[in-house]
């Protein structure tokens, strides 16, 4: 995606209660801002079965690979004293590259003009040997990132509530870079405060000292406005009034635990019978809000849809599993899943209870399953290269089952299934993702690497490429007519 499509909540990481489980498994396409995943070049390479002992003494044979200590002055000293730390080390046991790890980190210790930062070299050495196995998802993730990454899967997160992009504003002749209020979160700090949505960030920081978020530049400012709970955001907004004038409106916001906005909805402006709601990503608390969004609509007299999975890069399985069910009858098939040996697995709509308090939200009761097939007559899904993983299991799901016209571009092609491990109750902090199976839509031909069409392909005019997604007026969505024209047929 890029950086006039970012959307980011300005909240920083939170603790997440511990699965009951160690191992949870993901659909994602690698990447933690929710943004489109980068299509990396395959390359064939054999598996092999990693033990956490051999995971750790095969981490030398990169650092051998990709350091080198070189004396340019070797004095005699020198040395002997390598030769003797060589000797000493080679009597120490038969794991040899695991004690030459510890002789480099010695002679390095000791010997080097520099300051070394030993955990975030380890962290360096790690995350290089996960690279190394070929496989594009896999990552190592240390304490901090294991921790972000958790609060990101859960949609939970420190901060005011707010969901914002990068855009320009024109004000007295001028146009300005600001930060734009795109979601509200309910029962957020920024809600109960009365910022709302379509409010522009014009300032952060407050009175003399206040800075211009256009001089101060997108990121700086968003870092600015990010904080843990029981600081406090301060930041003056433009709030736009029917004339076209603008009230200026100061905040100080006390930031606390929030949960993050992955669905928006809204009404056809060109017809009041179509609901629009735009999934961002598969977080646990999706099924919520989704669930909120087309009840909301549905009210407001809608009975078709258009469900927009652009640029949603995917999420997690327990949340998809969740809102597919909701259009399925008990016991259709979700998605079937291989393994490495051959093992297939099959999930169907059925009623689920999980465990784990990070889980619950996902739950799906007897009374969930199917729950719109009636109360819903036409369904169009939109799509595009950056709709991946999740979000086309979504897509090709309700493809598979006759319940929607798929409309946009060809999807992104991501068919393969991660696990995240946590390393905790092996003795170790952070976590290791790889991929661990490769999954199946319902009707059973993968997209992995090849995406999937649509039935109606339609492209964004040029024109409408310059709006931020989140900016873009219905009237210049070609996808999204095409899209209500298909409801209306």
């Amino acid at each position: 995606m890029s950086e006039e499509n970012k959307k980011e909540d300005i909240n920083g990481g939170d603790t997440v209660e511990k699965s009951d489980s160690n191992i949870s498994e993901l659909f994602d396409a690698g990447q933690n801002d929710m943004s489109a995943p980068e299509n990396k070049d395959k390359k064939e390479k054999g598996q092999k079965k990693i033990s956490l002992s051999a995971f750790v003494y095969s981490a030398v044979a990169l650092v051998l690979a990709a350091v080198m200590i070189t004396f340019s002055c070797c004095s005699i000293f020198y040395k002997k004293q390598l030769a003797q730390a060589r000797l000493e080390n080679l009597t120490l046991g038969s794991s040899g590259k695991y004690n030459e790890l510890e002789l480099i980190a010695t002679l390095l210790e000791k010997y080097s003009y520099f300051d070394l930062d030993e955990d975030e070299m380890m962290d360096k050495v790690l995350s290089a040997y996960v690279d190394a196995t070929g496989d594009d998802y896999a990552e190592y993730y240390n304490a901090e990132e294991y921790k972000a990454l958790r609060a990101d899967t859960a949609g939970a997160s420190e901060g005011i509530g707010v969901n914002v992009i990068n855009s320009t504003v024109e004000i007295g002749g001028y146009e300005y870079k600001m930060i734009r209020i795109i979601g509200v979160s309910p029962d957020s700090p920024a809600s109960e405060a009365g910022v709302k949505v379509g409010d522009i960030i014009m300032w952060v920081g407050e009175g003399e000292s206040r800075e211009l978020v256009d001089t101060l530049g997108y990121t700086q400012a968003i870092s600015k406005l990010r904080g843990a709970a029981g600081t406090v955001a301060k930041f003056t907004v433009f709030r736009e009034k029917a004339d076209g004038s603008y009230d200026e409106i100061a905040f100080s916001v006390e930031r606390r635990k929030v949960e993050s906005i992955s669905v928006y909805s809204s009404v056809s402006e060109a017809d009041p019978s179509v609901g629009i709601v735009k999934i961002t990503g598969f977080d646990l608390t999706v099924p919520k809000q989704f669930s909120a969004a087309v009840d909301a609509l549905i009210e407001k007299g809608c009975n078709k849809f258009v469900f927009d999975v652009r640029y949603n890069p995917g999420g997690d399985l327990a949340s998809i599993r969740a809102v597919l069910s909701y259009f399925l009858s008990e016991g259709d098939l979700l998605i079937s899943t291989v393994s490495k040996d051959g093992t297939e697995e099959k999930t169907y709509a059925e009623p689920v209870s999980y465990e784990s308090e990070d889980y619950k939200v996902c739950n799906v009761s007897k009374q969930d399953i199917g729950k719109y097939k009636d109360k819903i007559e036409k369904i169009a899904v939109l799509c595009n290269d950056s709709t991946a993983s999740a979000a086309e299991l979504f897509t090709a799901a309700l493809r598979d089952y006759g319940l929607a016209t798929i409309v946009g571009e060809k999807t992104f092609g991501k068919g393969s299934m991660q696990s995240i491990i946590s390393l905790e109750s092996f003795g170790y902090e952070g976590a290791l993702k790889f991929t661990t199976k490769m999954y199946f839509p319902p009707c059973g031909e993968g997209y992995d690497g090849k995406g999937i069409l649509p039935h109606v392909e339609v492209s964004l005019s040029e024109e409408a490429k310059e709006y931020n997604v989140y900016e873009l007026p219905q009237s210049l969505d070609a996808q999204l007519q095409a899209a209500i024209a298909q409801l209306n047929k």
